[in-house]
């Protein structure tokens, strides 16, 4: 080797030899880089802690709660709730008190020698991958291969000679952006915002304490309506916030943000924000709410306090975020005689649950059948007990209640159009009941198609007229039916059938279970129910066989729910998941909707026909305005022929002919009503006759004008129509 070849080789192994000590002893990595790493892993050491410490207190403060309302219930606790009550007091309290401990994270001062320490540990690290190859060549050479050492340090030397004179820059990386980001506190770059997090303040009296959520500052500029993709002023700690909270839960690409749509709202209980995730990131709505704990954990809430939903109308990478400073399902919420007092289940519907947001759900039987599932005291008694009532309140309903678990649906056994509840006769008479209303509808389909329509959807105005009431079979407890090894294929197939093509007759199925397994209905049932409501479960396999399929794996499971709330469940309508929470209806108000039933339903034994009088009431014809055709008189021959039947010239027993004077009785009541009418159901209880006979009077009279004349309305659902619509 020539002389300027071996002064290029020792320059070149001089410079691969600095660059080697430098990269092997952690210089590559600034002091600021370590430093900044101690105080994250410091801070999140921190909020670790508090998190730790709000689970126990929750936990404990639910379980004080329970207790108390126990007590409140049965008058006192047993010693040993007592204890348990004592002890889940000073275990809330205990862990209240470190929170006050641990209070707001500052930045510590550290000294160089944590730093130091820091590098240490880097260059350790590093060394040991440098020794890696050393320690196989020597390995190698000892076991046999010779050649491999020689060859070693020829490569050496080639790669020494290559290099020559050219000398390494050796500089340090600067700090990566993202540790920047989550290090705010420290060496704050200028201009950029840092999202303000609230101390941790322990709440008084006993009551767990307030999670941090972040500071949202005043928006500046107008709403911009979801969806639209056009971004909008302020609010830019909170697009911040939730940026880097779904970067941490890899649902979107760390550093990349989502856009503010519209500008958020902020109150004392809640902050609320509509966002669009960004694009070419394949993120989509489904993927934050699988990921909604992680996420609720990176903003300081927890899952049952952090609300996601898709904007409705909106595409998939729209959504509404909520951070809730308490559970908005904690507390019960009470439904009144007043709110049922009434309900028109077709139009309006029966008031059932309440949202995250307090508003109220409303059940519309038109086009909608349910299945209500979930664990043991999950809650289905409530929303069943809500349906029921609704439905007994509204005359155009009858009501075929199944009993699968008697007598947890006693109470409406009398009120009830049908009850079947006899553990050894209940399968055979809901089999037969069930097939006599697949029967039933044939003949609908019939009246239905001499209208022109296929379906009562399209002519709401035939809603409880003759033929067409509203059919709404309750079943209780499913599986003590359709798994009765005698009568259970016969049952399944008639559900099969109503399932698929009820609806559009007015034949509604309101089916509840508590064995969540596959066997309990067809998937040909439940294919076609259009409300899937799953309380609490015990597990995501469970939950999916009322939900559907995959459900749980896009982040809607019911076993996620919390146990001890009652009456809290997810809700498939629409194709849309919400956490919902079903109304209470008890005590007082319970009394009181019963009352109203007994009065609209309760059938007199022994009528009493009222006063009457030997002359009709015959109205003073009014003049018919200018430009207004003339109502054609009506018949009064039928009605006088009635008068004369049911109130003879002279006194003593007379034969009065059949159902004469309930027809009476029911012309006075019609009169009574006047223009606002009465309900064909209501009137066949005032009278003591069949709805389909008084439906049949209805009818006969309007051809005759006999209604218009005593100032009914004649062709509305409060009498019946002739075809003159």
């Amino acid at each position: 080797m020539s002389q300027h070849s071996a002064r290029r080789t020792r320059s070149g192994a001089r410079h691969l030899a600095l660059f080697l000590a430098h990269w092997a002893g952690g210089h590559t990595v600034s002091n600021e880089e370590l430093f900044r790493r101690v105080i994250k892993q410091r801070a999140e050491a921190h909020q670790e802690a508090l998190e730790e410490h709000r689970r126990l207190v929750l936990k404990a403060h639910k379980k004080a709660t329970k207790l108390r309302r126990i007590a409140e219930e049965d008058g006192g606790l047993t010693p040993a709730a007592k204890a348990e009550l004592k002890a889940a007091t000073k275990e809330a309290e205990r862990h209240t008190a470190a929170l006050r401990a641990l209070g707001e994270f500052t930045v510590p001062v550290l000294d160089p020698g944590q730093v130091r320490h820091r590098r240490r540990r880097i260059a350790a690290a590093r060394c040991a991958v440098l020794a890696a190859p050393a320690a196989g060549i020597t390995a190698a050479t000892v076991a046999g291969a010779w050649w491999t050492g020689p060859t070693a340090a020829v490569l050496g030397v080639l790669t020494s000679w290559a290099r020559g004179p050219q000398a390494f820059d050796l500089t340090v990386r600067p700090v990566p952006a993202d540790l920047i980001a989550e290090t705010p506190m420290v060496l704050a770059v200028p201009g950029a915002p840092a999202p303000v997090v609230a101390p941790v303040v322990a709440a008084g009296a006993g009551l767990p304490s307030v999670p941090p959520m972040p500071t949202i500052a005043p928006a500046t500029a107008g709403f911009a309506p979801a969806g639209t993709g056009t971004a909008v002023e302020g609010g830019q700690d909170l697009v911040l916030a939730l940026s880097k909270a779904l970067g941490a839960c890899r649902v979107i690409p760390r550093g990349t943000r989502v856009t503010l749509l519209a500008a958020p709202e902020v109150t004392a209980e809640r902050w609320t924000a509509v966002v669009r995730l960004p694009d070419d990131t394949g993120a989509t709505v489904d993927h934050v709410v699988a990921a909604r704990k992680n996420l609720g954990g990176e903003l300081g809430l927890d899952r049952a306090r952090l609300h996601v939903e898709q904007v409705a109308g909106a595409d998939d990478k729209t959504l509404r975020v909520s951070g809730f400073t308490t559970d908005p399902f904690a507390r019960p919420r009470l439904c009144t005689a007043e709110m049922l007092g009434a309900v028109d289940v077709w139009e309006q519907g029966i008031p059932v649950a309440f949202d995250a947001f307090g508003r109220l759900l409303y059940l519309r039987l038109r086009d909608v059948s349910i299945l209500l599932g979930g664990s043991s005291r999950s809650g289905k008694g409530a929303v069943l007990r809500l349906i029921i009532a609704g439905c007994l309140l509204d005359a155009r309903v009858r009501l075929h209640l199944a009993d699968g678990k008697h007598p947890g649906q006693y109470r409406w056994s009398l009120l009830a159009d049908s009850y079947i509840y006899d553990p050894d006769k209940r399968a055979k008479q809901l089999a037969k009941r069930l097939e006599a209303l697949v029967a039933e509808m044939g003949e609908r389909a019939g009246r239905l198609a001499a209208v022109g329509v296929e379906s009562l959807a399209e002519r709401p105005d035939l809603v409880g007229t003759e033929g067409l009431t509203l059919e709404v079979v309750v079943v209780d407890e499913v599986s003590a039916f359709t798994l009765d090894a005698k009568y259970g294929k016969r049952i399944t197939r008639a559900l099969i059938e109503l399932a698929a093509r009820g609806l559009a007759f007015g034949i509604v199925l309101i089916l509840a279970t508590q064995l969540s397994t596959a066997g309990v209905l067809d998937r040909l049932v439940t294919s076609n129910v259009v409300w899937r409501w799953c309380m609490y479960a015990t597990g995501a396999d469970e939950s999916n066989t009322i939900l559907g399929k995959g459900m749980a794996g896009r982040g809607y499971s019911a076993h996620l729910l919390d146990p001890e709330q009652r009456g809290s469940g997810l809700l498939l309508a629409e194709g849309r998941v919400s956490t919902v929470r079903s109304l209470w209806l008890d005590g007082d108000d319970m009394t009181a909707v019963q009352d109203m039933v007994r009065a609209l339903r309760a059938k007199p034994t022994t009528p009493a026909p009222p006063p009457v009088s030997a002359q009709a009431p015959v109205p003073a014809p009014s003049p018919a305005p200018a430009g207004e055709a003339v109502v054609a008189e009506a018949d009064w021959s039928v009605l006088d022929g009635w008068l004369e039947q049911a109130a003879p010239p002279v006194p003593g027993p007379v034969a009065v002919p059949a159902g004469a004077l309930q027809r009476l009785r029911a012309l006075e009541v019609i009169r009574q009503a006047g223009p606002d009418g009465i309900k064909r159901a209501a009137l066949a209880d005032a009278v003591g006759a069949p709805a389909t006979t008084v439906g049949g009077w209805l009818k006969e009279w309007t051809g005759q004008g006999v209604i218009e004349a005593l100032g009914s309305p004649p062709h509305t659902r409060y009498a019946a129509t002739d075809g003159r619509q």
